[in-house]
């Protein structure tokens, strides 16, 4: 879909390179940016230019500039946060370049198109769930996803709505889930500490 808008007739088409702005390297995002190759061998005028910012908002504001810099035609960009991003996203915009925001969302309105899931319907339907599989009634724990994410900040509002409609279950704590490579690195560590 994407590439179908780069696609021209000309054997001298304009080679149009597009940057893409992982927040995380992880199974998801490799699945993400295998799926954008696959697109690209479609098109001999297309190359792509992937930056992975392993759960940092800094090196991810530097990366968007780096790609900025190296004249991209385009900038896919799943932010790690909604606000931290937004100023490397307006400078892009603020250039000509054409801003695709996925998955996540940004605090900033300065991007062309923005693709991805109801987050606030998933919590709400995980919030029903568990209300209809404790029949209503009960003690319960909420795990969220990445501390200042969109995904997470929608989810635990759908999920906390979904639940006060049921007076008989009650939220007893809220708990970060932390799925970072740097956490889990030092989860495997003391995993392997306890085993030996």
């Amino acid at each position: 879909m994407l590439f179908g808008l780069l696609a021209s007739c000309s054997q001298d088409a304009k080679k149009y390179r597009i940057g893409v702005s992982q927040c995380s390297d992880d199974i998801w995002r490799d699945k993400q940016n295998s799926e954008l190759i696959i697109g690209a061998y479609f098109h001999d005028n297309v190359e792509l230019r992937f930056a992975a910012a392993y759960d940092s908002d800094e090196r991810q504001i530097q990366q968007i500039d780096s790609l900025v810099a190296e004249g991209i035609d385009l900038l896919i960009v799943a932010p790690n946060q909604v606000s931290t991003i937004s100023p490397a996203i307006d400078r892009a915009y603020d250039k000509g370049i054409p801003v695709i925001v996925f998955e996540r969302k940004t605090s900033t309105k300065k991007y062309t198109a923005y693709m991805g899931a109801d987050n606030y319907e998933m919590g709400h339907l995980m919030g029903e769930y568990v209300a209809n599989r404790l029949h209503e009634r009960g003690r319960i724990i909420e795990v969220m996803g990445l501390k200042g994410s969109s995904p997470a900040i929608e989810r635990h509002n759908g999920f906390r709505e979904a639940i006060a409609q049921h007076p008989g279950i009650q939220v007893v704590a809220t708990l970060q889930g932390d799925w970072t490579e740097p956490t889990q690195a030092v989860a495997r560590q003391q995993q392997g500490s306890r085993e030996d």
